[in-house]
């Protein structure tokens, strides 16, 4: 399962108002790490998908002039193979499908046969596939020209995005960056600083020549954002899941749990990653 944000960027999302960072104490990261796990899941079985990139397999079943096949990690990047057992086995039975048998639908979600199979099967068609969003919900690696000798978990800046991050791990030609917010942008001028409002400034610097990497931070930022949202619900409402309202003399009413029933996730959640649930087309 992919962690759709990180404990530092929550620190600082759920900062009070006025305070530049949630304090780092054992009471925070314990309560932050719980609800990162929670409500990642929580999010991505929304969404319908699974979005860490993997080698996945995956099994469908053969209906009537059934062609196309929804897997569960949009987008595809690659198909290893595709194979086809009407026992559903897939022993020595099953045979494999040509490349021209096939092709990738829609969004690059499913996968087409040129043609339909003769018959029917439980569990027929194997799909092999890597598919996902992304590696990491929160960290890029970037491939750099460096100046100087940088320092692991110092901030950089980007010079024309005002993106900002961590340095979390330092090689010859690359950086790994925890993105705290904003997009990094091919070509611009990394500067190092001791401290995130852009004070304390090293004289180190790097161009960020192209990203092998791209954080889902980056790549889909409204999904990271709506988990931090919810997050900030669970933290705001730790202790009062019940009630649903308070009367003029203080006292809290609660919720009635057969008649009221609770949406999944708030609505400005669902409202900013609707666009990315998997919606299959039978």
């Amino acid at each position: 399962m992919l962690q759709l944000t990180s404990y530092e960027r929550m620190r600082r999302y759920l900062a009070g108002e006025g305070n530049d960072i949630l304090e780092d104490n054992v009471a925070n990261r314990r309560d932050i790490q719980m609800w990162i796990n929670s409500v990642s899941r929580k999010i991505q079985n929304h969404l319908n998908r699974d979005l860490f990139i993997d080698s996945r397999t995956e099994y469908f079943d053969i209906k009537s002039n059934s062609r196309e096949f929804w897997v569960n990690a949009p987008t595809i990047s690659t198909i290893t193979s595709i194979k086809v057992d009407a026992s559903g086995i897939f022993d020595s039975s099953d045979y494999t499908l040509n490349d021209d048998q096939y092709h990738l639908g829609r969004y690059e979600g499913s996968v087409v046969l040129v043609t339909s199979f003769p018959f029917l099967a439980n569990r027929g068609i194997q799909i092999v596939y890597t598919g996902g969003l992304a590696l990491s919900g929160t960290k890029s690696i970037y491939v750099t020209t460096q100046t100087g000798a940088w320092t692991l978990n110092n901030f950089c800046i980007g010079s024309d995005s005002g993106a900002v991050g961590i340095v979390k791990n330092i090689s010859a030609a690359t950086f790994t960056v925890e993105v705290l917010y904003g997009i990094f942008e091919v070509g611009e001028t990394l500067t190092e600083y001791a401290n995130e409002d852009g004070t304390g400034a090293t004289s180190e610097t790097a161009t960020l020549d192209s990203k092998t990497q791209i954080a889902l931070a980056e790549s889909y930022p409204d999904i990271v954002s709506g988990c931090e949202m919810e997050i900030r619900y669970y933290k705001k409402h730790k202790l009062d899941f019940e009630n649903t309202g308070t009367q003029k003399d203080g006292t809290t009413t609660r919720r009635d749990a057969g008649k009221t029933r609770r949406l999944t996730l708030q609505p400005e959640v669902v409202d900013i990653i609707e666009p990315y649930i998997k919606i299959a087309f039978f």
